[in-house]
Parts: C-alpha cells; structure tokens; sequence
C-alpha cells in the first residue's frame, strides 16, 4: 500500500515538472481590476505616507487639547530677617475651553510675623482653602489662542485627509490604467499568436500543393518568410507583456505589501462591455465632483483656517476685561478675627492704545483669504474643464471603437476571401499573408482603441471621483 503511494507521488511530481508552465497558468483565476485596487489603501508607499500625515496631525490635536490639562501648581516662600516668615500654597488649575473660563481650587498656608500691609498673606494655622475662576469678558471669550490652535490642528487634520484623498484618485487611476495595458498586451499577444498559427498550420499544407506541382515552390517560401516575420511579432508582443505584467505588480500586493507579478494564465479573456455616458448622469456627476473632489475641499478647509484666525486677530484688537472670582474658608480658628467664608472680586484689563500689529495681521489674513478664494474659483473652473475633457475623451474613443469593429469585420471577411481564392488557385500566398497581416494589423488597433477607451474611463473615473463604479471594476474572465 506505501509502495503505491510513494509510486503515485512520484508520477504527480514528475507531471507536474514536465507540465508546460502556460498549462499551470491556465488553472489560476484572472486577475480583475479589483483584485488590484484590493489592498492599495493599505499597502501602497504613496497612500502610506499621506497616512502617516494624517497620524502626525492627530497628535497635534493632542498636544492643542494639553492646553486644557489639569495642572497642579505651588509655590513655598521663606523670608528671614526682621520678619520671619514662611508661607505655602498649591493649586489644581483646570482651563476650559468655554468662555475661555479657568478655574482653580487650593490650599493655603502660612506661619510666622508679618508687616501689618501684608495682612492678607496670613492665614490662621489651620491654613484655608481657596477656589474660583477667571472669566473673559471681552478679549479672549469668542476665542483666544488655546481654542485657535485646536481648532486649527482639526482642520489641518481633514487638509491632511483630503491630500490622502488626491493620492488616492491619482494611484487609483495609474492602477487601473497599469491594469488595462496589461490586458491589452496580452489579448495583442494572442493575436499574434493565432496568426503564426494559421501560418504554421498551412505548412504542410502548402508543401503537399508544392509537391503536386499545384503551386509553385515560391509560395513554400513565402509562407516560411510569413512564419519568420509572424515569431518575430510574438517576441515583441512577449516582451510587451512582460513589460506591463512588470509594471502592474507594483500596485498589484498582498496584504502584506508583498508585490504581486501576474501571470499569462492569470489574463481575462478580453476588456469588459463599454458603456456610455449620457448626459443627465454626467451632470450630475460633475456636480457631485465640484463639491467632493479632494482639492476643492482641501482649499474651503484652507478658507476656513484663515478664517478662524481673523476671527482671533480681530478679537485681540479688542481690551482685556477678565472677571476675578474667588472665595476661602478658614480651615479652624485662630488669631485672626475673620468670617469662616470669604469672598473676593476683582477686574484685570489691559486696554490697547495702538493696534498696529493686529491690525496688520487682519490684514494680512484677508488677504490671504482673498487669494484661496481666487484658487478655489480657479479650481472649479479647472475641474469644469477636465471633466467635460473626460467625456469627450470617453465619447470620441467609444465613437473610434464602434468604427474599428466594423472594420474588424470587413478585413476579416477580406482575408477570408482570398484564403478561399488561394484554395481555388485564384490568388498567390503573398496576397493572402497581406490579407491576413492587414487583418491582424486592424485587430491590433481594436485592442488599441479599447485600451484607450478604458484608460479614458479611468480617467473619468478620476476626474468625477467615481472610482467604484461597477463598469470600471470588472473584466470579462477566462
């Protein structure tokens, strides 16, 4: 029993090494173009680095959000000559983002002889403890630095998102464009190939018409040169397969990031139906891009910054009022002839009598604001432009399509007409290789014209940010 199992094994190595690899080949699954698009958010070195950027400004919004930690603060004194003194106190210091408000709550204490003017260090010795807050009034209470900042660290986050969004419509376009080249080269190679079929296959056919006398030995060496120049064009058509299947790895990974090099036997069977664009969707569509396109958003997130920070400019112009609150309590009795509770009020302010630098950071920043305005009109312009370029692309190479397969047709019906010629002893080899070349020249051009037609989806695709649209994602399988 062991022994038929070993002998088994060895015949299916031994198969398995003298198969053809283009037989392996044919068992594997074509490869679709979202099999591509697949792992490239999570792989690709481009949309890795526009990830990391997205990162960073996460901690910034972080280190904008420790303008409102906690904090505990202290201080201890000692004063010795005249007077001896000692005194302490600590405080937990919470900053809010509301109003600009701070509050604060503590414990303080203090020992020795003071001056009479310094009456309000002394505490009983028991010490007190304190709290209260300090409220913005004009300057600082629609916003102020801390809140500007975190404000901005949000926005610049989304900016960061949006640059992470234009990478991806630009790798997402040259993927698939990679992947449709891909597909052309090898249905070009199967052109080809059939081609030195037909020759190879009418060999000994010719040789046995030559040796009867029914044709002269030249066409025998016609066909021979016909061969030649036919594995001359499946040596091109090779390399350029192995160009495109080269170039298409690098957006081809395994989830590990592992590029991926397809196959011959990985090749769909052909490029999937076209299908036009009418123009209610392509309204529509492009509408949706002025409004979703990354740039656009990335240039209103940058109106927005600006925006913000006029806002705090124009406030800094304005005084300083900030309301004080704050009470104690004695924590036991003592010398002091104090109330259990006190309470204390106060007003700081801080009135600016010339504003020029305020002033020339407003202006500054409508100015600034003045020129992202002009970019983001510029850019809808622009987007106006390549998106009915996109359509115009897409709708003159489905027009060349439609006109190629009729010509397909007729070189077909063509060459098989003078191979019927050439049977009836009408017609020479040398006229039936030109048939069949000119044949394959015009199928040659339909895979051209269909690479194109698909890469100008592709760009379409980019340009009205329809990258999932079901047309662009599938190919016919093997």
């Amino acid at each position: 029993m062991k022994r038929r199992f070993f002998l088994s094994a060895l015949i299916v190595a031994l198969f398995m090494t003298v198969l053809p690899r283009q037989a392996l080949d044919e068992t594997l699954s074509s490869v679709r173009l979202n099999d591509v698009f697949e792992n490239l958010e999570k792989t690709f070195p481009v949309i890795l680095l526009a990830t990391r950027e997205i990162r960073k400004a996460e901690f910034d919004i972080l280190a904008a959000q420790g303008a409102f930690d906690l904090a505990l603060k202290g201080s201890v004194n000692n004063t010795t000559g005249y007077y001896n003194t000692n005194r302490g106190e600590m405080n937990i210091v919470k900053p809010t983002p509301i109003w600009g408000t701070s509050f604060f709550a503590g414990y303080r204490l203090s020992q020795g002889d003071f001056p009479d003017y310094y009456t309000p260090r002394r505490t009983n010795p028991g010490g007190e403890i304190r709290f209260g807050g300090r409220i913005p009034i004009w300057r600082d209470r629609a916003t102020d630095s801390d809140r500007l900042e975190l404000k901005q660290s949000e926005i610049n986050k989304t900016i960061a998102q949006n640059v992470l969004d234009e990478q991806k419509l630009s790798v997402f376009r040259d993927a698939a464009a990679s992947y449709w080249n891909w597909v052309s080269a090898g249905k070009r190679r199967r052109i080809v190939g059939d081609l030195f079929k037909i020759a190879e296959l009418r060999q000994d056919q010719i040789k046995r018409r030559v040796a009867l006398g029914d044709i002269p030995a030249i066409e025998l060496q016609e066909n021979e040169r016909a061969l030649l120049a036919r594995k001359e064009q499946i040596a091109a058509a090779d390399r350029l397969l192995q160009k495109s299947a080269l170039y298409l790895s690098l957006y081809y990974r395994k989830g590990d990031g592992t590029m991926i090099s397809p196959r011959d036997g990985q090749l769909p069977a052909g490029f999937p139906p076209e299908v036009a664009i009418n123009n209610s969707a392509f309204d529509a569509d492009k509408q949706q891009a002025l409004k979703m396109r990354p740039e656009i958003r990335r240039i209103e997130n940058e109106i927005e910054l600006e925006r913000n920070a006029l806002r705090f400019h124009e406030n800094q112009r304005g005084p300083q009022i900030d309301l004080i609150i704050a009470g104690s309590r004695d924590m036991q009795q003592g010398p002091l002839r104090r109330d259990p509770w006190e309470a204390e009020f106060g007003v700081v302010f801080n009135v600016p009598l010339q504003t020029r630098k305020q002033d020339g950071k407003i202006g500054g920043t409508q100015t600034k604001i003045e020129i992202l305005q002009q970019k983001l009109s510029y850019q809808r312009d622009k987007i106006h432009l390549e998106a009915n370029d996109a359509l115009i692309g897409l709708e003159n190479a489905l027009r060349r399509l439609e006109i190629i397969k009729e010509e397909v047709q007729i070189a077909d019906k063509l060459a098989r007409a003078e191979k019927a010629r050439f049977d009836l002893g009408d017609s020479t080899l040398l006229i039936v290789n030109l048939r069949e070349q000119a044949a394959a020249e015009v199928a040659l051009r339909l895979v051209g014209a269909e690479v194109d037609y698909w890469i100008a989806r592709a760009d379409y695709d980019a340009v009205l940010v329809k990258y999932n649209a079901a047309p662009a994602n599938a190919a016919t399988t093997n």
